[in-house]
């Protein structure tokens, strides 16, 4: 986790001392929603992809789609659907296999739940492209919430944050385990309650209200 240094404050309106500057022809040029480069206090460094994927509390079969409950949510976000909905199952409850096709903010979202585990578990997950490109035109704290309200949304057990390698599910039994799996990924989330001393192997970055998950970052 390497975090961003501050920028250097720029010099006050009228100080002699200021060096004149010549206009910028690109200071019109929007970047992503905002007229500046959106702020970032920390550097995820995903290339291959940026995905959230969590254990879903629901057993499998029951209940509503994962991806429906999250597509509704991350409406409110601003993520729109971009194709049909794909999936694999025998046609009654819940698909062994459910994807979507999304976008928000100009980047491509791909919203998944997967039935694992002999049928017992589902999996669900978040991915957009690489963080160089996410980082482009969304800001900290607007990737966040989207991650939060994803969590919420399927009510995630745990998971990570991942750059398109497998989670374990499972739940972890102690500390040390958790010490353990956050070296498998560029985070994790995990319980709120979780007590885990994690020394230099990664810290505490945040917490996301609406799920009740805090992120680890190593």
């Amino acid at each position: 986790m390497n975090r961003m240094p501050s920028p250097a404050r720029p010099p006050a309106p009228g100080d002699p001392l200021a060096a004149p500057t010549a206009p910028d022809p690109l200071a019109s040029t929007p970047l992503g929603h905002d007229e500046a480069a959106p702020l970032w206090r920390v550097h995820i460094p995903t290339v291959d992809e940026t995905c959230v994927r969590v254990r879903c509390r629901q057993p499998a079969g029951t209940g509503p789609w994962p991806v429906s409950r999250a597509l509704a949510e991350l409406s409110r976000l601003g993520v729109r659907p971009s194709d049909r909905f794909r999936s694999l199952g025998s046609g009654r409850g819940q698909p062994l296999i459910h994807a979507q096709e999304a976008t928000w903010r100009g980047l491509a979202v791909h919203l998944e739940s997967v039935t694992t585990s002999g049928g017992r578990v589902v999996e669900a997950a978040l991915a957009l492209p690489a963080m160089d490109e996410v980082v482009g035109g969304v800001d900290e704290d607007s990737w966040w919430e989207l991650v939060d309200t994803f969590a919420a949304a399927v009510d995630a057990v745990h998971g990570a944050l991942v750059d398109g390698e497998p989670v374990d599910l499972e739940p972890a039994v102690s500390a040390r385990d958790w010490r353990r799996r956050v070296a498998d990924h560029v985070g994790l989330l995990l319980p709120a309650r979780a007590e885990v001393a994690w020394e230099a192997s990664a810290s505490l970055y945040t917490a996301l209200p609406l799920s009740g998950l805090s992120v680890v970052l190593r």
